[in-house]
């Protein structure tokens, strides 16, 4: 059975500083240290779960349209999402309340919680 490791999203140049903070401060990952062969290819970011999201400095870097990464967030998402000033649509829908935003970078997410 496949296990979901990482996904590896583009950004552009000079906004590593801010995609960092979107994913430590509102979605609640850790940074990590890479290996020191990848240290300039990506930064790398944990889940307590194990699952990672790697950054690559991507100068053609384009969020888009319909392509997401979905996570499980927990109850207090919306009030860290308000406090970072980031936007975002939130429907509910068989037991979930699902929320769609952009991160700095552009690129689309999914954030599920259950209601």
């Amino acid at each position: 059975m496949p296990r979901f490791h990482h996904a590896n999203l583009g950004i552009p140049p000079g906004l590593d500083q801010a995609e960092g903070a979107f994913l430590v401060d509102v979605l609640g990952y850790r940074k990590l240290t890479p290996p020191s062969d990848l240290a300039n290819l990506a930064r790398w970011y944990e889940a307590d779960d194990g699952s990672q999201i790697h950054l690559s400095i991507d100068p053609e870097h384009r969020g888009a349209a319909m392509a997401h990464t979905a996570i499980e967030v927990d109850d207090a998402i919306e009030t860290r999402l308000d406090g970072a000033g980031i936007s975002y649509r939130a429907h509910e829908r068989a037991g979930l309340r699902v929320i769609l935003c952009d991160d700095p970078a552009g690129n689309r997410w999914e954030l599920r919680r259950s209601i």
